[in-house]
C-alpha cells in the first residue's frame, strides 16, 4: 500500500498496530544516490567501511521506505504481512521547520525512473521527517514562544514610539478601528474580521490603533490565514492574552506533529523491539538513523552502540545467504535471485499471505525496486531461508519465531570482503584483521593487468582490485608467502623504478602521515591569511610547497577516474582529509638515463593541463590521470 502524507496520519494508528502485532520486521530503502567519490574496498576495515558511508553516503536522501510486517499463525502454519510503501520527501511543514539540502547521483535518478518512481508523487505528497534533535530544537522553540507571549503585557506605547500613518493605509487603519468598536458596543458578538489580505506594516499600524484607543477594553488581535480569503486580521473580544497564546501554541504544536512525520514510524519500531530484516542493509540502517533519529557519530564504537536504537535484532539476508551452511545453495544473492532459488530448491517454499488485499502484493508483481515490494520480497527470502536452514541443521522449530536458533547470525551486516568474513560485525570490537599479504602499488597510467601480475611472478595467483587508473590493491592469495615477498620488495622496487609498491601498513601509516602534515601546513597558511590586513595580497603571503592557500582549497570536482571496468566521478574533500583511495606516498625520484630526465614515482606522474591553476592543484593534490 502506497502511503503519502495525504493519508499518512489515517494510516498511522494500523501501521503502528501492525508493528505491535508482527513476528519481524523487513525493511528497504530507495535513495537519490549512493556515493559521491570514494567507493568502499574489499580490504576496508570495518571502522573504515562505515566511515566511508558516513562521509560519502549520507548527503543523499532515502526517498522511499518499504516496511512490511510479518507475522506467524502457529495455527494455520501460515504467515501473514502487511506492506507499506512510504514516500518521504523532506519539506518543511513550518516556517520554524529545518529546509533541507540534499544530493542526487545522476546514475541513481536515472535508475529509479526506470523503475516507474513517482517523482511528482515524491515531491507534492512526500511524508516529512525530523531527526530527535530538530524535533527536540523545535519544541524548546514553541515552549519559549509561548512564555514570551504570556509575559508580554500591553503597555501603552510612547507618544515618541508611534509609528506616523501614511496616507494610504490611514482609511484601512480607520476601518479596522471601526470595527473594533462595533465589536466593543455589540454584546452578542465576540469575534469579527476587521481586515482583509493585509501586510505586515499594515497589520502593524492596526495593532498600535487598537491597543492606543482601546486599551482598556480586553481585546485581542489574531491574525489568521482563511481560506478563500488568505490572510486576515481578526478582532476577539474577552480573552485574555495567556489564552490566546495557549491556542496559538496549540495550533503550532499541531504544524510540530505534521513536521515530525515518518519519524513517528521509526520511533514505533524502535519502541518495539522487533527483529528487523534488511537485505544487504548496512546503507539501509545508516540512513535510517541519520535522516529519521539522530546524525551518524563520528566514531564506529558510538555507531555500534547507537545503531540498537533500530532494532536489538538486526538480520541481512545477504550475509545469511552467502555465508556455512548455506552459501553453496546460490550461484547469486542478489535478492530476487535468491528469492527464484529458494523457489526451485525448497520443496516447502512458504508463501506469504496479505492479511487484506490492499496491504499485499501479487507474486508476479513487476515492482522490483519499488521499496514496499522489495521489503516484502525480503521477508519472504528470509521465511525461506530459515527454512532451508532448519533444513540443513536439522531443526524441526519454526525459526522464525525463535530468533536465537539465528543468533550467530544477529546484527552481522554485510559489507564486501576479500577471503574473510563478510559483515559489519556490530556485537563487538572487530577480530584483528589479516593483512599482511596485501599490497598497495601505484603505476603508469599505460600499464594493463599483465604488466601489475608480472611483478608478482615469483608468487602463485593474486587477486587485484583497482582504485583507479593508476593505482590498485593486490593480494597474494597465498598468504603464507608474504613473508618472501617482503624480502625482495627493496629489489622489486630498485627494478621497476615507474612504480611504487608498498604493504598494507606502511601505506596507511605514510598516508596518515603526510594527511596530518599537509593539513598542519594548510591550517598555519590560512592562519597567516586571516592575519594579514591588505586581503588583496593573500596570494602572495603563505604558501604549501608553493601554493597559495586559496588555490590549495579549490579543490576540482567531477573528475572521473576509472575503477575497474566503470567510471565514477571523484569528489574530492574540501577539508584536506584525504580518504582511503588517496595514494600518499613518499616522493621517489629517480634518473631514467635512456631518457635523460627524471623518472617521478606516482606522486610526481602527472598529466598536467594546461591551465596554470589546475597545474598547481595537481601538484598538490596528485592524482595519475586527469581528464584531458
Amino acid at each position: 500500500m502506497e502511503v503519502v502524507n495525504d493519508n499518512f496520519y489515517q494510516l498511522l494508528p494500523e501501521i503502528e498496530r501492525a508493528v505491535d502485532e508482527c513476528t519481524f520486521i523487513a525493511i528497504d530503502g530507495e535513495f537519490t544516490g549512493l556515493h559521491n567519490g570514494t567507493m568502499v574496498s574489499v580490504f576496508d576495515t570495518a571502522a573504515q567501511y562505515y566511515q566511508k558511508l558516513r562521509n560519502n553516503c549520507m548527503d543523499f536522501l532515502m526517498v522511499q521506505f518499504g516496511l512490511c510486517a510479518v507475522k506467524y499463525d502457529a495455527d494455520r502454519k501460515k504467515f501473514t504481512y502487511r506492506a507499506y510503501n512510504f514516500y518521504t520527501f523532506p519539506k518543511p511543514m513550518s516556517r520554524y521547520a529545518p529546509d533541507c539540502r540534499f544530493l542526487c547521483q545522476s546514475s541513481s535518478m536515472e535508475f529509479l525512473s526506470n523503475h516507474n518512481f513517482d517523482f511528482n508523487k515524491l515531491f507534492k505528497h512526500g511524508i516529512p521527517f525530523l531527526t530527535g534533535p530538530d524535533e527536540q530544537v523545535l519544541r524548546e522553540e514553541l515552549l519559549n514562544r509561548y512564555k514570551q507571549s504570556c509575559s508580554q503585557t500591553q503597555t501603552p506605547s510612547k507618544i515618541s514610539d508611534l509609528i506616523l500613518i501614511p496616507d494610504n493605509h490611514k482609511a484601512d487603519v480607520e476601518s479596522a478601528c471601526e470595527k473594533v468598536k462595533e465589536l466593543i458596543e455589540n454584546e452578542n458578538r465576540t469575534e469579527v474580521i476587521i481586515a482583509e489580505k493585509t501586510n505586515s506594516f499594515v497589520r502593524k499600524l492596526i495593532y498600535q490603533e487598537v491597543n492606543r484607543r482601546y486599551s482598556d477594553a480586553k481585546i485581542s488581535l489574531q491574525p489568521k490565514v482563511i481560506e478563500d480569503m488568505g490572510s486576515v486580521m481578526i478582532a476577539y473580544k474577552g480573552r485574555s492574552k495567556e489564552l490566546m497564546a495557549k491556542e496559538r501554541m496549540d495550533r503550532e504544536q499541531i504544524e510540530l506533529e505534521k513536521a515530525v512525520g515518518f519519524s513517528a514510524v521509526l520511533k514505533k519500531i524502535s519502541k518495539s523491539n522487533k527483529p528487523v530484516i534488511g537485505h544487504n542493509m548496512t546503507l539501509d540502517v545508516c540512513h535510517m538513523i541519520h535522516q529519521f533519529c539522530i546524525p551518524l557519530p563520528t566514531s564506529y564504537n558510538e555507531f555500534q552502540d547507537i545503531v540498537k536504537m533500530i532494532s536489538p535484532r538486526l538480520l541481512d539476508t545477504k550475509y545469511i545467504s552467502c555465508t556455512e551452511p548455506l552459501r553453496d545453495f546460490f550461484s547469486s544473492t542478489i535478492l530476487n535471485d535468491l528469492n527464484k532459488t529458494l523457489l526451485e530448491q525448497c520443496p516447502n517454499y512458504s508463501i506469504l499471505e496479505p492479511e487484506v488485499p490492499e496491504v499485499g502484493y501479487s507474486s508476479d508483481a513487476n515492482n522490483l525496486h519499488d521499496a514496499g515490494f522489495d521489503a516484502y520480497l525480503t521477508s519472504s527470502v528470509f521465511v525461506n531461508l530459515c527454512n532451508l536452514y532448519a533444513k540443513v541443521r536439522g531443526i524441526k522449530e519454526q525459526i522464525c519465531t525463535d530468533l536465537s536458533l539465528l543468533k550467530s547470525y544477529q546484527n552481522k551486516l554485510y559489507m564486501i570482503r576479500y577471503n574473510e568474513d563478510p559483515c559489519l560485525n556490530l556485537n563487538g570490537p572487530e577480530p584483528k584483521l589479516q593483512r599482511s599479504h596485501v599490497y598497495h602499488i601505484t603505476f603508469p597510467p599505460e600499464w594493463k593487468t599483465i604488466d601489475i601480475t608480472n611483478i608478482f611472478s615469483p608468487f602463485t595467483n593474486v587477486f587485484i582490485k583497482y582504485i583507479n587508473d593508476t593505482s590498485a590493491w593486490v593480494a597474494l592469495k597465498d598468504g603464507s608467502q608474504a613473508k618472501a615477498m617482503n624480502k625482495i620488495l627493496p629489489k622489486l622496487q630498485s627494478i621497476h623504478k615507474n612504480i611504487v609498491l608498498l604493504p598494507w601498513s606502511d601505506y596507511y601509516k605514510n598516508k596518515n602521515t603526510a594527511a596530518t602534515t599537509l593539513k598542519r601546513k594548510i591550517d598555519e597558511c590560512l592562519s597567516s591569511n586571516e592575519n594579514n590586513v591588505d586581503s588583496s595580497i593573500v596570494n602572495d603571503g603563505c604558501a604549501v610547497d608553493g601554493q597559495t592557500p586559496e588555490k590549495v582549497l579549490l579543490i576540482s570536482k567531477g573528475h572521473k577516474v576509472s575503477t575497474g571496468d566503470n567510471v565514477n566521478p571523484i569528489l574530492e574533500d574540501k577539508s584536506i582529509d584525504l580518504d582511503v583511495n588517496s595514494s600518499v606516498v613518499p616522493n621517489n625520484s629517480t634518473v631514467d638515463s635512456k631518457n635523460d630526465r627524471a623518472t617521478q614515482s606516482y606522486t610526481q606522474t602527472l598529466k598536467m593541463k594546461k591551465s596554470a591553476e589546475t597545474t598547481e592543484l595537481k601538484t598538490i593534490f596528485p592524482v595519475a590521470s586527469w581528464d584531458e
